[in-house]
């Protein structure tokens, strides 16, 4: 939902930037997340361009990835993966997501974007760190950049290093 966790804290401060606005809406299919769903709800309710910068945390930083993949959504400005994993961590609810039936297109990825960022808890009791270094060691490139961090777990609470990545991305000029 789009009040849980840090989401309308981030919405709040983004709408404090001038000349910038924060999309922040409820996904459909909120149980089980499926690509086959989410996918097509960013592409057709939500305009995505040049100068779009998506945020996904948990399944939605896995949504993030495969939209970054996705031929028909063109290169976006930013993309910014919260607590992500590639695999489904053998979790059956993760399994029917969809993302995980597939090989990831890194390098497909590497191009969805004009930057990229990866955070991930240290101490993150739903996915292991071993996940985001995996991601972080096949998108190394000029335009990807992955922070660890202790003491926020899963990103259940706000953090203030997503507004300065987010002020980097917003400064940097579309390729």
């Amino acid at each position: 939902m789009a009040t849980s966790n840090w989401y309308s804290w981030l919405a709040k401060e983004v709408a404090k930037k001038p000349n910038v606005e924060c999309i922040l809406r409820d996904f459909p299919d909120p149980n089980r997340c499926r690509e086959s769903i989410w996918i097509p709800f960013l592409q057709n309710e939500i305009e995505l361009d040049e100068n779009t910068i998506v945020v996904g945390h948990s399944t939605g930083a896995a949504c993030v990835m495969r939209l970054l993949e996705n031929d028909d959504v063109g290169k976006l400005r930013g993309a910014i993966f919260v607590a992500s994993a590639y695999t489904d961590l053998g979790d059956e609810d993760e399994r029917l997501s969809e993302y995980f039936n597939r090989p990831w297109d890194w390098e497909k990825m590497k191009k969805g974007a004009d930057k990229i960022h990866c955070f991930h808890g240290i101490d993150d009791h739903l996915i292991p760190v071993r996940e985001a270094r995996y991601i972080a060691e096949k998108m190394s490139s000029d335009n990807f950049e992955y922070t660890e961090m202790s003491g926020v777990s899963h990103f259940f609470e706000p953090w203030k290093n997503i507004l300065d990545v987010l002020d980097d991305m917003l400064a940097h000029k579309s390729s």
